[in-house]
């Protein structure tokens, strides 16, 4: 899978992709083809060039990361001159020029990398392609072709010009005929003077390919330094097995409080090879826990820093998750059949012991709580007996005893009668887990419902219903 691929995939990985400061097309084409990277060596590989640059920011050297972009900004993408190249094909002078271009920048990024103290990215030299395309070394980013690659071409030009004056002085002066005949002369020149550039040229373009992909790393690499400097990502550890965070946090949604100037509070989770269930209140935070995995999980293995103060985190081939924004109603399905279609994709991957992260919000909530039930138990069950990493939140109690189950707090204290209301409910929400039995769930709906001002004979209704024995309720 590509990263432009995923970013259509996985909530909140656009708007990251979005905030980077890529100062280059090439750059930004560069990242959205990056593939999902599943090997340790791979990713711990682009690790290191991050952490390189996300040292050099906090360093005496961070000024030097500046005049990088401004050369980055002056890079454009030539794969198309690049191509022409390697077929052997004679280059016109937009294409020289543009190849020009990038050999004076990519070599200007690489003196600059130069007085870093540490290699950031392998760039060739392009001075033997700068030296063919700048016979007269003024290092200026155009290109024609200069006198000084051919003294005919020169003595050409030189008749040209003098002959064009003695005109301008002699209006009457018949030598029409004469100027054009020099004016050919010098582009038959000048098309075998390209000829034999482009020919010394062609044994540069696989250097010249590499340097082009090398600077359009760079540009992300630096992208994803800034990124995790300016809203704290960490680097994670990689494990074989264990998938721990301390202090997750979701980028975006964290972003969006801090506009209105409120607190994101981070969590702590751990997860192993099997099921893990989530219960807590409504508005307790499970779905965005959920979203959150997802994204830092994507983020490490497309060689990212994570939202968390630290992380340890297990590879995996594919991510699956099942949340309620994310079904479709296109194809016909309804909400339920559309969700069993997803479940039954994952119970075949766990089936088939794939290395899959499953992640599930709400399973079976959209039928009757008994049947619902029955399908959540059962889906846990192949996941543990096929050690699947998996998540899944619930309302449902009675669930599996053998496995784990982590509950959000949400809002487990007594508050004074009008402390909370709908505009700060969130404030006093605790969305820290805490290990749970789960042999209940959070009965915390009406109390909710009556914060958020739900007219109050629904509540006092429904809390007279529960008093019934067995909460059996007859609808007449």
């Amino acid at each position: 899978m590509k990263l432009r691929t995923a970013i259509s995939q996985v909530k909140g990985l656009q708007h990251l992709v979005e905030s980077m400061q890529l100062q280059s097309s090439l750059g930004k084409r560069y990242l959205l083809d990056m593939p999902m990277l599943y090997q340790a060596d791979e990713i711990n590989c682009e690790l290191d060039l991050v952490t390189r640059i996300y040292t050099i920011l906090g360093g005496k050297k961070v000024g030097l990361i500046s005049k990088v972009q401004t050369k980055l900004m002056q890079v454009r993408d030539i794969k198309g001159s690049i191509k022409n190249m390697k077929a052997k094909l004679i280059l016109d002078d937009i294409e020289l020029f543009e190849i020009k271009s990038f050999a004076l920048v990519s070599d200007e990024i690489l003196k600059l990398q130069n007085e870093f103290e540490t290699t950031l990215m392998e760039i060739p030299d392009m001075n033997p392609m700068i030296s063919i395309l700048d016979p007269e070394n003024n290092r200026i980013p155009s290109f024609y072709i200069y006198d000084s690659y051919s003294e005919e071409l020169a003595k050409v030009r030189k008749e040209i010009k003098e002959l064009k004056s003695a005109i301008k002085a002699d209006p009457e002066m018949s030598a029409g005929q004469s100027l054009e005949a020099l004016k050919s002369q010098a582009e038959a020149i000048e098309a075998d003077v390209r000829a034999q550039i482009c020919e010394r040229l062609y044994p540069y373009a696989t250097e010249l390919e590499k340097a082009l992909n090398q600077v359009a790393h760079l540009d992300v690499i630096v992208a994803k330094a800034l990124l995790a400097e300016n809203l704290g990502f960490t680097r994670a550890r990689l494990s074989d097995s264990i998938t721990e965070y301390k202090g997750m946090f979701h980028p975006q949604i964290k972003e969006t409080l801090s506009l209105s100037k409120r607190k994101f509070q981070a969590i702590d989770i751990a997860l192993n090879q099997s099921v893990c269930f989530i219960t807590g209140a409504n508005m307790a935070g499970k779905t965005v826990i959920l979203k959150t995995l997802a994204l830092c999980q994507y983020l490490l293995q497309f060689g990212f820093f994570v939202p968390a103060q630290s992380a340890c985190i297990a590879l995996v081939d594919r991510v699956l998750v099942s949340v309620g924004d994310d079904q479709s109603e296109q194809n016909g399905l309804s909400s339920f059949a559309s969700e069993m279609v997803k479940i039954n994709e994952m119970v075949e991957a766990s089936i088939r012991k794939e290395n899959v992260l499953i992640l599930v919000d709400e399973l079976a909530r959209t039928t009757n709580p008994t049947e619902g039930r029955a399908i959540v138990n059962a889906v846990a069950e192949i996941f543990n007996e096929n050690q699947t990493q998996s998540v899944i939140t619930t309302h449902y109690s009675g669930l599996d005893s053998r496995c784990r189950k982590l509950r959000v707090k949400g809002l487990d204290k007594d508050f004074k009668s009008g402390e909370i209301n709908k505009n700060n409910i969130n404030d006093y929400m605790d969305y820290s887990l805490i290990e749970d039995d789960a042999s209940t769930v959070p009965h915390e709906a009406l109390r909710i419902a009556g914060i958020l001002g739900i007219n109050q004979q629904i509540i006092e209704k429904a809390n007279e219903n529960l008093l019934k024995p067995d909460s059996i309720i007859s609808v007449m």
